[in-house]
């Protein structure tokens, strides 16, 4: 990251001359900051710390919108009195957000000038699960108020992805949140000029006509899907035209789930999808199966490996693409063998169940080739299937046991390979009869293993999830009460141990670890404030 690529940042101060947070320079003469940072000013004083020797400027309030809570808007966008010609705006960029990913931030902690500090992205959290939760790593510096409004910078491009929006000390030791990109322009429309990067969904999406109603069963059963509960990781859709009722349910899931479009909204109920959990949708209809495949490519870095868990990619009118064989055959087939890998989940919408591409997805992505003659392909297919399994259920019997509500993990794999096993010999000893009457009950054995271990895998890596949330939300209590003096403190300890040997010790019950960790954040809390 050179130097010229970091003029953007800002130091925002009061009349008084006191620290209130970081802002984000879009140009020489706008500025991004979060709307709780110049809470009752009306003008900020702005210092340009990447142009030494450079007066300070003064910026007021363009546009905004107010923090919902603790967790939600929070976006403001200033300009500057006077335009400062040497600053090199930071383009906003639209990301697909990955677990574990890199990033950093530079603020202005007290008595400090500026710094760094880095820390990885966890997950979801927060107003409408809008906002992304991060971990400092274990030696950075932690991300106090005078990081709020700072720009979160991917390690991996250097791109402006997010703001931090940490607003209480109570978030500030271990674990803090950022706003990401999409999500602020969705509040803020006006930040688009500046925004990079490809969107999550096609705007074809958004401006379809919608009829008056929606199919509430598939609309329900979709929500679901999406929020990553129950049925496989790829869904082949029928949505009839596109003013059918389930064509319109599917659209309005697909803009509710994204960030952008989906900002603040007021939605709610068993038919609203979780915010974030589509991380594209395309609309195929009329395009080749290479425009499809630079669509993906701008959005998700599929070479890369695993994105996180639960989030979907929709390609919509497949049937209707202007290379429908292709298209299925050369990208959307490929993909749905590695969604696993990639952690992704793949809903795959045709205008029409007749279409010849929807039974050739159906059979390559389910237990049974198209070809039922075809032994070696159905065998070879049955192989890598339980080679799946036998990685899920390894990495389940691990985990199941860490957690006292997950079902217990089964073994199975090395059973049902012995079946698959038996099944080679007969063929290779010529009894192709014998291999077919009994191929069949082998094949639907194997996929209901599999869809219950990944089933299961999605239950606990929710679980580690929440589990990793409450573990850090505990640290950065505990390190809150030891910055404020409250040190082998015999209340505050005894509201501590029962919420670090729940999430530490043996089983964890994550209901009632929530609440131990709940009781120790208020308790700490009441003794700080006296």
């Amino acid at each position: 990251m050179t130097s010229e690529r970091r003029r953007w940042r800002v130091r925002l101060r009061d009349r008084r001359g006191r620290i209130l947070g970081a802002g984000t320079m879009l140009d020489d003469e706008h500025l991004l900051t979060c709307a709780h940072v110049i809470e009752g000013h009306d003008e900020t004083t702005v210092d340009f710390v990447a142009l030494p020797g450079v007066e300070p400027g003064f910026a007021t309030i363009v546009a905004q919108a107010a923090p919902i809570g603790d967790d939600g808007g929070d976006v403001a966008l200033l300009r500057l009195r006077d335009p400062e010609e040497q600053i090199d705006g930071a383009p906003l960029h639209r990301t697909a957000l990955e677990d574990n990913q890199r990033v950093r931030a530079y603020g202005f902690p007290r008595g400090s000038d500026g710094m760094w500090s880095l820390a990885t992205v966890v997950g979801d959290g927060g107003h409408g699960l809008e906002r992304v939760q991060l971990h400092r790593t274990s030696d950075a510096e932690p991300i106090t108020h005078g990081f709020s409004g700072a720009a979160v910078v991917a390690d991996k491009t250097g791109h402006v992805v997010g703001m931090v929006a940490t607003r209480y000390a109570t978030e500030a030791a271990r674990v803090s949140w950022m706003i990401p990109v999409e999500t602020m322009l969705g509040y803020l429309p006006q930040l688009r000029r500046w925004a990079r990067g490809s969107p999550a969904i096609d705007p074809s999406f958004v401006h379809y006509p919608e009829p008056p109603a929606i199919d509430v069963p598939f609309a329900r059963e979709f929500a679901g899907w999406l929020g990553g509960h129950g049925g496989s990781d790829v869904w082949v859709i029928i949505t009839g035209e596109d003013d059918s009722a389930i064509a319109a349910s599917l659209r309005r899931a697909v803009v509710l789930a994204d960030r952008e479009r989906g900002a603040g909204r007021n939605a709610s109920g068993p038919t609203v999808p979780p915010v974030g959990s589509v991380v594209l949708a395309v609309d195929a209809v009329g395009k080749t199966a290479d425009e499809v495949r630079h669509r993906i490519a701008e959005r998700l870095d599929v070479a890369a490996g695993r994105h996180g868990s639960g989030r979907t990619v929709v390609v919509y009118g497949i049937d209707e693409s202007a290379e429908p064989e292709k298209l299925v055959g050369e990208v959307l087939i490929p993909l749905a063998h590695r969604v696993h890998d990639l952690g992704l989940r793949l809903a795959l919408a045709f205008r029409n169940e007749s279409s010849p591409v929807v039974s050739e997805v159906r059979t390559s992505t389910s237990a049974s080739p198209a070809d039922e003659d075809d032994i070696e392909g159905r065998l070879a297919l049955l192989e890598t299937r339980l080679g799946e399994l036998a990685r899920l259920e390894k990495e389940n019997l691990g985990d199941a046991p860490r957690f006292t509500d997950a079902p217990d993990a089964q073994a199975r794999a090395r059973r049902l390979k012995g079946a698959v096993t038996q099944l080679r010999s007969a063929e290779r000893d010529g009894e192709p009869d014998w291999v077919k009457r009994h191929l069949p009950a082998c094949e639907r054995t194997v996929a209901r293993a599999v869809e219950r271990a990944r089933d299961l895998r999605r239950l606990l890596d929710e679980n580690l999830s929440r589990r990793a949330e409450l573990r850090a939300r505990l640290d950065a209590y505990g390190e809150m009460a030891r910055n404020s003096g409250f040190v082998e403190d015999v209340e505050l300890d005894a509201a501590y141990a029962p919420a670090w040997r729940m999430l530490f010790e043996g089983p964890c019950d994550l209901g009632a670890a929530s609440a131990a960790v709940e009781q120790y954040a208020n308790t700490v809390r009441k003794r700080i404030d006296g």
